[in-house]
């Protein structure tokens, strides 16, 4: 069996850093506003209401966040061992889910902008993909614990398809927005991803004895 480049709580400990940093992160966009008068309540729920885009951005943000979080724990506790191409592919994850907060800020500050959502939308779907491609790679690999039942892997392959098929399919009214290529990618996206599910019996890699 190959040596671990790094071992698997080291990197859960890293994956558990970048996501509390960047759901922290996620706050800063969140400004007090200044008042020309402070004692003055109108002005002030009048600056709280346009800042409202701000808030959305933040309070979807970080629960997707969280999600993808959630997510990638379970993906992890069915993973014995990690080699170099899922660390690797880990980094890619890692580095999305970082650029994640800048996504969010553009989206807040300008929500009726189509290259903000065309930055947010892909970013959201590159990370739903790359932690699909993770795990199909981690198993591919011999790198998922043998113990964990057949059934269960697949069920977990079959949930990460549908995620990623869900999410394009979904985004195909905001693509609209942003011109016909993007919608196009979307569609074909998500019929990839669903046939991909139907094809989810993809027989397991084991570690040699």
């Amino acid at each position: 069996m190959p040596q671990n480049p790094i071992a698997k709580h080291r990197l859960e400990a890293l994956v558990d850093g970048v996501f509390a940093i960047a759901m922290t992160i996620l706050v800063l966009e969140i400004k007090v506003p200044d008042l020309l008068d402070r004692r003055s309540t109108a002005e002030l729920l009048d600056k709280l209401h346009h800042a409202w885009p701000t808030l959305a951005a933040y309070l979807l943000s970080f629960f997707l966040l969280g999600l993808f979080w959630y997510w990638h724990h379970r993906l992890m506790a069915k993973i014995l061992r990690v080699d170099v191409p899922v660390f690797a592919l880990t980094l890619l994850f890692l580095a999305l889910v970082s650029f994640f907060p800048f996504a969010a800020a553009l989206m807040g500050r300008y929500p009726t902008n189509p290259v903000a959502l065309m930055i947010y939308l892909p970013t959201m779907g590159l990370i739903l993909t790359t932690q699909a491609a993770n795990f199909a790679l981690a198993l591919h690999r011999g790198c998922v614990d043998p113990d964990v039942p057949e059934a269960e892997i697949r069920a977990a392959q079959q949930r990460n398809l549908r995620g990623c098929a869900i999410f394009f399919l979904a985004a195909t009214p905001s693509a609209i927005r942003i011109g016909p290529i993007s919608l196009i990618v979307c569609v074909l996206a998500a019929a990839a991803f669903f046939l991909l599910m139907r094809r989810a019996g993809i027989p397991r890699s084991r570690p040699a004895a």
